[in-house]
Formats: C-alpha cells, structure tokens, sequence
C-alpha cells in the first residue's frame, strides 16, 4: 500500500520512492505536518591517528595546520570547520583542558575534523588540505582516511487539512496458507541438546533472581560522580536533547532537584559547542553566541520518581548534518553523569 498527496499551492506531491516523509495530523489542528528533505550544503571530513610521546600535542598541531591552510585558501571558513581528538575528549567530556593529568597519560589518539560547508568547492579543498598532512603535517601522522558527501536536512512544513488529497493503492501478493505453514514448521528441527537445559536453567536463575532495589539514599555533603545517584538515558529530536535523570534511590529525586538546574545543565554541555582544543577568543565569542540559544526545560515525572530534562539547540543541527562523531547525541547522558555533585542532606 503506497499513498501520494497533492499540494496545489506548493505542488508537492508525497510518495514512497521521493525524498518527501508525509507523517500524519498535528493533534487538534486543521493542519497536517510535512517533512521536506532538502539540500544542506557539503560535508568534508578528515581522520589521522598519532602515538607515542606528545602524541596529544602533534594532533593538536595538526588541526592548527589545517584550519591555517583552510583560511589561507577560504577566509573566514575555519569556523564552519569542528574538531577532537578519539581517545581523548570524542565527547567533549575534558572541554579542550590540556593541563589536566589525562593529557599527560594519553598514548594514541585520532584527531578527526569535519566541516559543513555551502559549496562543493570547500569540502573538496578541506579534505586536500587534510591530506597534505601525510607530507607537511607533524611527524609520526598515519592511517589518513578522508570523504565528502552532499548533506540533506528535515525540514517541517504545516499544510492546510482541505489541501490534502489521498490516494491509495494495492497490489497481489502471495499468502501461504495454514497447510504451507504446517509444512514449513516440519521442516524447522528444534535443537534439543545437552546444553539447552543448561541454557535455560541459568535463564531461569537470572529471573528468579532479580537485583535487589537500592534501600539507602546516597551520602550528602561529600563530592561524588552522579552516576553513583543516578542513571539516565539520551535521546534526540531534531536539534534538541532529551535526557532522563532516575536516581537509583527514589527517596533522592528531591535533592537531585535542588542541584540538576537548567545552568547546571548547560554548564555541563557548554564544551559540545567548542569548535577547537584550544579555542582563541574569536572561537570563545562564537561559543558564547551558540551558548546564548541553548535552552534548557525540566520537567517533573512524579509517577517514576524522575526527572525529564530538554535541551534545545545542542546536536549541531542535528542528526542530519551534525559533524560530531555521535550524530544522535545518545552517549551524552554520560556527560551528565561524570560531572561531581553535591547533595543536600
């Protein structure tokens, strides 16, 4: 069953095969949502891997080199360019602090760097430029791979109830009867050997064993990692985030109020949205401007003792054109959960 939709004003037409989503009715409105995909410029992306002493330094030196290169050759374009290092902060957990003891225990790291860019031309260049560290980039550099690949993005529209017309369409398929299904039942053989009872008695042991609920609150006054509060998942929608805070003890949902704020929360992303490892303050500026449309919502969830938490303008536009290694931001909530807290009693 396939279905077509005809816009007269804007001449859409919304089938399976074409880049149009059609996804239903908005609740109580007279309008229906549209998803349009559409052209998002051209992403360009690099990775390079170093190791051995001051392996942290010659990644750091090369992204210096390529976004030098790339401002000689496009002024003004480095800051369409983001960068970090895999094994080292891929989430921006260390935000860019290179005195911290991490730096001084790393080993072997990827510097990977990615760039949106309007045109063609761009990407194009930045991964030449990107490549020409093999040859006049820090010592010791391999493992180059590169790519560039035309970027699409979601884009909504609301269209009016009496603009929209249905379709629908049907074709013959082939329905196997209950005599076939009997047949290929017979054909399926059961494995029935030694190992099975094992299998299932360990499987029955794990429910009937359940991990016994936490019966303390978690200690107050004292600096301690949330994920010993708490545990939480991450999601994305468009360009926002959404994060749970359940805490492990239900009795503490009401201290982790005081503490989870909306700056709490924005000061523990904040580091997403450096461009660099060692921002200059153009790059702070620029920060602090993204910083300024990062809003955050939290919401009470009573019926399971938790917390919802929205932030809104923090995916890098999103799955869709995002130039972060986790394009989904579901490894996020482990930032949330390192951060230290302190607990009212």
């Amino acid at each position: 069953m396939c279905s077509s939709i005809k816009y007269h004003k804007t001449r859409f037409t919304v089938k399976e095969q074409n880049h149009l989503i059609f996804v239903g009715p908005r609740n109580s409105s007279n309008c229906f949502l549209l998803y349009v995909f559409l052209p998002n410029g051209w992403k360009g992306w690099g990775e390079i891997s170093y190791g051995g002493q001051e392996c942290l330094r010659r990644a750091q030196a090369a992204e210096y080199l390529v976004r030098s290169w790339m401002n000689e050759r496009y002024p003004g374009i480095e800051e369409k360019i983001i960068a970090y290092v895999m094994g080292y902060d891929s989430l921006k957990a260390n935000g860019g602090n290179n005195d911290n003891h991490s730096s001084k225990e790393v080993i072997d790291v990827r510097l990977r760097m990615d760039g949106l860019f309007e045109q063609e031309e761009h990407a194009d260049g930045f991964v030449e430029e990107f490549i020409a560290l093999y040859t006049n980039g820090p010592a010791g550099g391999g493992g180059i791979s590169t790519g560039r690949k035309n970027e699409l993005i979601l884009h909504k529209l609301l269209i009016d109830r009496e603009n929209v017309f249905w379709q629908a369409n049907a074709k013959n398929s082939s329905i196997h009867g209950p005599q076939n299904r009997s047949t290929d039942a017979k054909k399926k053989k059961r494995y029935t050997g030694s190992s099975a009872t094992g299998i299932q008695q360990r499987w029955n042991t794990k429910l009937d064993e359940p991990a016994p609920p936490v019966s303390a609150p978690a200690p107050s006054g004292s600096e301690i990692a949330l994920y010993r509060v708490a545990h939480s998942r991450a999601g994305d929608k468009g360009n926002d985030l959404n994060l749970s805070i359940i805490p492990h003890f239900l009795d503490d949902i009401g201290r982790l109020r005081t503490v989870i704020t909306p700056e709490w929360v924005k000061a523990s992303l904040s580091p997403l949205l450096d461009h660099s490892l060692f921002p200059d303050d153009g790059a702070i500026e620029r920060r602090n401007n993204l910083l300024e449309r990062v809003l955050v919502e939290i919401y009470d969830v009573p019926g399971i003792s938790s917390l919802n938490i929205v932030v809104r303008n923090i995916l890098d536009g999103g799955v869709n054109c995002s130039r972060r290694v986790d394009r989904h931001g579901k490894t996020l909530s482990d930032i949330i959960l390192c951060r230290k807290v302190i607990l009212p009693p």
